[in-house]
């Protein structure tokens, strides 16, 4: 997931996590950055206690943080996390804002669907 390598544009930085928290790799802005994971972590835990009548299928496919400057998009693939940190706000609004697309997956840590996982393999 390297930036030379990497098929996202605009990347910035890069975390791969096991599906424990433990990071297995790192890259640009995100290089070592164990609090951030520790912080995605936590909210993908938090996902998962959401009450299923306030919101079915509560489990996340993705999660998407979006800052005025860049935005994290968060997603799982074969039991990993990924979280890439691109540039440049998703939207083009001036707040920030935290938004969670549902799938019919049963846990956030179930394998995300191959085309969420392309996106950031």
């Amino acid at each position: 997931m390297d930036k030379e390598k990497s098929i996202v544009p605009n990347q910035i930085g890069y975390l791969v996590l096991k599906d424990d928290g433990a990071v297995l790799e790192s890259g640009g802005e995100l290089k070592n950055d164990e609090h951030s994971a520790n912080v995605i972590m936590g909210l993908l835990n938090l996902t998962e206690s959401i009450d299923e009548s306030f919101m079915p299928n509560s489990s996340c496919e993705r999660i998407t943080i979006d800052y005025e400057e860049y935005y994290y998009s968060i997603c799982m693939s074969n039991r990993r996390i990924y979280i890439v940190k691109i540039s440049g706000s998703q939207n083009g609004g001036n707040t920030t804002t935290a938004t969670a697309s549902s799938s019919s997956s049963n846990s956030v840590y179930n394998d995300a669907s191959d085309s969420a996982g392309a996106v950031l393999a």
